[in-house]
């Protein structure tokens, strides 16, 4: 198992857009991945899933993975989170 804890730092959170951001490069991945904030995981290929953490701006996730490619999964998803989804 690899995980990596990130804080969610652009300014609306875990919506739509970057929720799918992470939901589409998960699932270029053969490992499993699951995102938790404050207990609660969610399925990191699942958009739904993400949603309902209602994660918004500080809030920190860990990012888990478990499988073949776990690290290149983390390490992959942990970017995108860190470049504020690609937001300003």
């Amino acid at each position: 198992m690899v995980e990596r804890e990130v804080e969610i730092s652009n300014e609306i959170g875990l919506h739509v857009r970057p929720a799918s951001m992470l939901v589409e490069a998960a699932s270029k991945f053969e490992s499993k991945i699951w995102i938790e904030k404050d207990g609660q995981e969610a399925n990191g290929k699942s958009i739904m899933s993400l949603l309902l953490l209602s994660a918004e701006k500080g809030s920190k996730i860990k990012i888990k993975a478990e499988g073949p490619d776990a690290q290149e999964a983390v390490t992959t998803l942990a970017g995108i989170v860190e470049k504020k989804f690609g937001e300003k």
